[in-house]
């Protein structure tokens, strides 16, 4: 148990100090001379996106497919 506490905890510091330092950069600019702020981009592979999209119309075709024999 106490194996697992001293490994929260070291994560738990490890966390706070990465934020300081993420937050000290934030504020490390001032003025016109700053860059703009990077845009977030979700992260996906063209692999991803093609499972993606093929679920998404296997779930339109059995959907469509059940309407269909119903009537």
């Amino acid at each position: 148990m106490k194996k697992f506490a001293f490994a929260s905890g070291l994560v738990s510091a490890v966390s706070a100090a990465a934020s300081v330092a993420a937050t000290g950069a934030a504020y490390a600019c001032a003025g016109l001379s700053c860059p703009p702020a990077p845009t977030p981009v979700p992260e996906i592979s063209a692999l991803e996106g093609t499972a993606a999209i093929a679920a998404m119309a296997a779930i339109v075709l059995l959907t469509w497919e059940r309407r269909r024999r119903a009537h």
